[in-house]
């Protein structure tokens, strides 16, 4: 097998990347595995180091992120869909929600004898706008928190589930004065319509976002399907009402969403808009007042560590 290590720098708090190097040069020493240790000099390097990679006619290349879920974003956006390549993380930044969804704990992940004896699982992947995206793509006011919380995340002894409580409090503050909602317009694959002004509204391959919040609790990665979820406009004190439970995955069937909450399962949607929306994929941001979102079913490869239950 052939692993390449993508290690960010700027990945979590601290600069840990000399330690993670040395760690995956360690082990690898006495193993038949070819490995190459990269590090991203800058944002969207890794997608060019992913398109440029040179992948052996007939090998299996696996790109491991080490980082967290920006590193992965780019990770994969680099080499999918290229013929023999493979995904998998190291789990090393501020965030890490897609293994969320796939299973097993963050120690499953760092540990690289793991890798090693895993398997490669084969998952459906979203596209939209042309941004392949492995877990959520999400639009309203949860990608604006997306968007103010690179800032947060930089500040000393605030964790990335911390910097994300701060970025929602103040974007909500925020919102009270410049709507917290959206006017937008869904089709579901070319038939069902959805219309109205929505707070949230959320396209999941994988279940968690946000460093904890379910949004589609049900959602599977292998099911050639996208689950979506979207929440109607409400008052800000029925939002402080809802966000807890909307956090925990609680909300389907709960009556006190009644009115306001939409679940569907689609393959692919088109979202228009009179404003210009502020889109995030796997935390990943950019805006655009028409969006169109697909499932690519069987498209992701990612080689599971080998945990309990595998």
């Amino acid at each position: 097998m052939n692993y390449v290590f993508i290690i960010n720098p700027a990945a979590g708090k601290g600069n840990k990347s000399g330690d993670i190097a040395k760690k995956i040069r360690d082990f690898f020493k006495n193993c038949d595995d070819n490995i190459q240790i990269y590090f991203s000099k800058a944002p969207g390097d890794a997608i060019r180091f992913g398109k440029e990679y040179p992948i052996p006619e007939g090998e299996e290349v696996c790109f491991v992120a080490c980082g967290g879920d920006g590193t992965f974003y780019e990770t994969v956006n680099g080499a999918f869909g290229r013929p023999g390549a493979s995904f998998a993380v190291y789990p090393s930044g501020s965030g890490n929600d897609f293994i969320k969804s796939v299973g097993g704990t963050p120690e499953d992940y760092l540990d690289l004898q793991k890798l090693v004896d895993g398997k490669t699982k084969i998952f459906d992947a979203i596209e939209c706008n042309g941004h392949i995206c492995s877990n959520i793509c999400n639009i309203g006011i949860d990608s604006v928190i997306a968007d103010r919380l690179s800032s947060y995340k930089k500040i000393p002894a605030i964790s990335g589930p911390m910097a994300y409580n701060l970025s929602t409090a103040v974007s909500i503050a925020c919102g009270i004065f410049t709507g917290l909602a959206k006017p937008m317009k869904f089709t579901f694959d070319g038939e069902k319509v959805l219309e109205g002004k929505f707070l949230i509204s959320v396209f999941g391959n994988g279940q968690v976002y946000g460093g904890g919040y379910h949004p589609v609790p049900e959602a599977k990665l292998n099911d050639g399907l996208m689950d979506f979820c979207t929440i109607s406009d409400a008052s800000i004190f029925k939002i402080a009402k809802l966000i807890g439970i909307y956090k925990k995955g609680e909300h389907i069937g709960n009556p006190v969403f009644e009115g306001l909450l939409t679940m569907h399962r689609c393959s692919f949607a088109k979202i228009e808009s009179e404003k210009e929306l502020t889109v995030c994929v796997d935390g990943e941001i950019f805006k655009s007042s028409h969006i169109e979102v697909k499932i690519i079913p069987g498209s992701l490869p990612f080689r599971v560590p080998a945990f309990e239950n595998l």
